[in-house]
């Protein structure tokens, strides 16, 4: 994959949603982009209260 990002499904309930889809409209981004961002920075927010979540190496590191 050339962008580096790992494809996936998501099924969300229909009001979150539309939720997001508003959110992705006011902040002139994608829904993907605006799922993308939300995750983000739940992931900081949870990184700075609790530290750094570290991850194995991967088997494809070691290729």
């Amino acid at each position: 994959m050339a962008s580096g990002k790992r494809s996936t499904t998501l099924r969300l309930p229909e009001e979150i949603y539309e939720k997001i889809r508003y959110l992705a409209f006011v902040e002139r981004r994608s829904v993907n982009m605006q799922i993308e961002y939300t995750l983000s920075e739940y992931i900081s927010g949870y990184e700075r209260q609790y530290g750094v979540i570290k991850l194995p190496k991967s088997r494809r590191d070691s290729k």
